[in-house]
């Protein structure tokens, strides 16, 4: 008789009582392997899981800190390069410091042709170095009327480039134009400059005037 047979005869045997003390004796075993291996496992993770939920939570609270912060970065620097864009559209044109005074002085003759307003003089003076940049700037010696004046500083002010009146002095006079008739003139010296990203040669700049 085989090992599986002589099982089942000895199981045949027993009787009602013992039969149902040896069912609730395997089920007790399936239960004890059941617990250990499909239960406490899965209750372990969830535990792990539950307990994780609050570090991940902090996670994705730092990372959408991170982005937000990100993103407001992102819109100062593109703030600041729009601004550096117009601080550069706003620099005289040219590689060295004389061709961006060349360029200085080409703005300004515009602004000086009108009937009341006659130029004298004009020089280019040395370039002066201010941080990364060089500050150009050209002496004029005009001759022009009160509203002449008036409007040759308004131009000034709404020109795209940076430009600054380093220097402004003024004195007034009348000529006479017939036995009545007199006409004031404003002699102007003025120094007008601007910023350019040209390199400087420090041996041939100036101290600048003031």
């Amino acid at each position: 008789m085989s090992a599986a047979g002589a099982l089942y005869a000895r199981f045949s045997a027993l009787s009602v009582r013992e039969k149902a003390v040896l069912a609730a004796g395997l089920l007790c075993i399936v239960a004890f392997i059941a617990a250990k291996w499909v239960v406490m496992p899965a209750r372990a993770e969830y535990a792990r899981n539950r307990a994780a939920i609050p570090v991940r939570r902090a996670v994705i609270a730092r990372y959408e800190a991170f982005r937000l912060g990100q993103d407001r970065v992102d819109e100062e620097l593109f703030d600041q390069v729009q601004r550096m864009e117009k601080w550069e559209d706003g620099l005289l044109v040219g590689e060295t410091p004389s061709a961006a005074g060349v360029f200085l002085q080409g703005l300004l003759k515009p602004l000086t042709q009108r009937g009341d307003t006659r130029v004298t003089s004009i020089r280019a003076l040395p370039p002066v170095k201010r941080g990364a940049y060089a500050e150009v700037a050209v002496q004029m010696e005009i001759q022009t009327s009160t509203e002449g004046l008036a409007l040759l500083l308004a131009d000034l002010s709404r020109q795209p480039k940076i430009l600054r009146v380093r220097k402004l002095s003024a004195t007034t006079g009348a000529y006479s134009m017939g036995q009545v008739q007199r006409k004031e003139v404003v002699a102007v010296s003025m120094v007008v400059a601007g910023l350019s990203a040209a390199q400087v040669d420090e041996k041939a700049a100036g101290g600048g005037e003031e």
